[in-house]
Formats: structure tokens, sequence, C-alpha cells
């Protein structure tokens, strides 16, 4: 039987996600490391991730997809 995390992580890959992002705690999640905080994900959304242009972090992760600039391209 399948973990919620891995029925979630299932759908994430079969719709073309990368993760999981949470506005309001501000926080986001990739794939290969669903949930790391522990906390409830009952209001995290499906997410898109990119490199973090200011490089504060290593991602940026968002519920719709974001118009990449040529420099995002080439990384």
């Amino acid at each position: 039987m399948s973990s919620v995390i891995e029925i979630i992580k299932q759908h994430l890959v079969d719709n073309g996600f990368d993760g999981l992002v949470n506005g309001d705690a501000e926080c986001g999640c990739e794939l290969s490391d669903l949930q790391p905080c522990g906390e409830s994900f009952a209001d995290c959304k499906s997410a898109y991730k990119y490199p973090d242009p200011t490089g504060e972090s290593n991602f940026l992760m968002f519920e719709e997809k974001q118009e990449e600039s040529k420099d995002d391209k080439n990384a």
C-alpha cells in the first residue's frame, strides 16, 4: 500500500510538476525531498522549480509556470 507522500509524488510526476509550494508559509520542496519539514502539507500546492535569480537559495517554487530568461535556459 502506498503512503500519502508516495501518492502525491506520483501525481506530481504524472502531471509534470517539480514539487510543492506553500506561499503562505514561504516554503517549497522538491520531488526528491517532499515535506522535509515534517509539518502538515494540507495547504501546499503543486509547483514548478526555477533557479533563484538572487542566489539566496538554490531554487524557488511557483504554482504557475514562469517565463525563463535566456540565462536561466543556459544554466
